[in-house]
């Protein structure tokens, strides 16, 4: 069993990457209806590459569950877990590249997504093989999962106005307007330094 989840761990990286970038960019593919809105990314923010990094984790944990068919609320609250981790790893890592490197920012983030989806995957399998019961943790689990549910469906329409959901392009917050001058927004920032 072990040796089969340390696969399934495996080829989930990759799907991972493959799938998160082809999201990335289907808001883009898709004429910017709404099913590229809720799975692709409207902007370039953080959180727009971490949201469909998380998605692209779930729905591989998810076939992970149906093919491998492990012990459920273990398996659920370990994946669960590295979902989180995942997700402060990857913003962490942003957040530290965007304040201090000047290397091209598609290749850093790949980069980043790739470091960020290995260390995750290796901590959910260290977690599901452990001997720490994790199935006390089930219900917490479920409900860190809605959690994740609601920023999900809340931040794309609504963004905060942080940095997190800052468009590194334009400056603008949420869904970028098709027809915008990015060169007039760069102007009226420099203006505004």
């Amino acid at each position: 069993m072990q040796k089969k989840m340390i696969k399934t761990e495996v080829g989930g990286i990759f799907f991972v990457l493959v799938v998160s970038m082809f999201l990335h960019n289907l808001y883009s593919l898709c004429g910017h209806e709404i099913i590229g809105i809720m799975f692709g990314s409207v902007n370039d923010s953080i959180w727009e590459g971490l949201k469909v990094i998380l998605l692209t984790y779930i729905l591989w944990a998810i076939l992970e569950l149906m093919c491998i068919k492990p012990r459920f609320k273990k398996f659920v609250v370990s994946k669960i877990i590295s979902l989180y981790v995942l997700g402060f790893l990857y913003i962490a890592q942003c957040l530290v590249f965007s304040l201090f490197s000047k290397t091209p920012q598609f290749v850093a983030e790949l980069t980043f997504c790739f470091v960020s989806v290995c260390l995750s995957a290796f901590l959910s399998e260290k977690l599901y093989f452990s001997l720490i019961e994790l199935e006390g943790l089930f219900a917490p689990a479920l409900f860190l999962l809605l959690l994740f549910g609601a920023f999900y469906c809340s931040f794309t329409p609504f963004p905060q106005k942080n940095i997190l959901f800052m468009d590194r392009a334009t400056g603008l917050y949420g869904i970028i307007p098709e027809n915008i001058d990015e060169g007039a927004i760069v102007l009226d920032t420099i203006y505004f330094l």
